[in-house]
């Protein structure tokens, strides 16, 4: 009779774990994981079907001249103007960075503002009785409106263009924070205080945390703010960016050229909510938990 001691069951236990670790390893690049990989990524394009869906029908009903092309070109004019403006001319890429660089800095700015004064209004109530009345009286007053009294204090030039786009995207930011500051449980806060959390590490490792998902909901809406802003201040006032392109094209009777800057912008502003999105998804994995 053969008697195994610990030691040997020990060995024969890490000799069958090395060897099953291999198989574990072909198993996870097995042809069924490849092929859900490509069937999850071939289901996340055709979500996009209705953009391409409204693209086929523009491009049918334009060569069935039942859009004047004055106003509607046909799609593949508009292809053809973004390949002649940024391929070779590079005019396009000109006009994309300076309007990306103004709405860039208008909310990045109102986000690292808006943030901060959103949580203080929800953990200081001195801070909240002062904020809260001005927000709530300046938020209804429509931005754009504002726009000319800051030309005349700021200029026509970038900041005037950046204060605007920071008033228009701090009020969300800072409201969705602060609601997400005062939706933070209870428990969480008194478990930390019990353990000896200073107000510091309350502040970073409890209330921030718990209340991302709220500031990631304001940074989607403030996003769509700024670019909503930007071109609209620079259809009043620039010399440059995509919206004095759209009406530098309207003006000079190029269809083809002003449909280009309207589909670039929706494509920038399209392309930063899907990143927020996937930033998003990978930071609050636990709360499909």
């Amino acid at each position: 009779m053969t008697v195994v001691t610990t030691t040997d069951q020990a060995r024969l236990d890490k000799s069958e774990a090395q060897g099953a670790a291999p198989a574990l390893q072909i198993q996870s690049h097995s042809p069924e994981s490849r092929g859900q990989k490509v069937w999850s990524k071939l289901t996340a394009v055709t979500r996009y079907y209705p953009v391409f869906l409204i693209f086929l029908i523009w491009e049918v009903l334009s060569l069935l001249n039942v859009f004047d092309p004055m106003f509607m070109p046909p799609l593949e004019e508009v292809a053809k103007t973004f390949y002649r403006e940024v391929f070779v001319t590079h005019e396009l890429l000109a006009h994309i960075g300076v309007s990306f660089m103004r709405a860039g800095a208008g909310l990045g700015l109102a986000a690292v503002v808006g943030i901060a004064a959103g949580i203080l209004m929800g953990r200081v109530r001195v801070v909240e009785s002062f904020l809260d009345p001005l927000i709530s009286a300046l938020f209804p007053t429509p931005k754009l409106a504002l726009f000319p009294l800051m030309m005349i204090f700021l200029g026509i030039g970038d900041a005037s263009k950046i204060a605007l786009i920071f008033l228009g995207c701090f009020f969300p930011i800072v409201i969705n924070t602060y609601t997400g500051v005062k939706n933070v449980d209870k428990f969480f806060v008194w478990n930390a205080q019990t353990k000896g959390a200073s107000h510091r590490q309350l502040i970073w490792h409890v209330i921030l945390p718990a209340s991302l998902p709220f500031v990631f909901a304001g940074l989607r809406v403030a996003t769509s703010t700024a670019f909503l802003l930007i071109v609209a201040s620079e259809l009043i006032a620039a010399n440059d960016g995509l919206g004095y392109l759209i009406m530098f094209a309207e003006r000079s009777f190029d269809p083809a050229l002003m449909w280009c800057g309207i589909l670039v912008i929706a494509a920038m502003g399209f392309t930063v909510d899907r990143l927020l999105l996937a930033l998003g998804a990978r930071l609050f994995v636990w709360q499909d938990k």
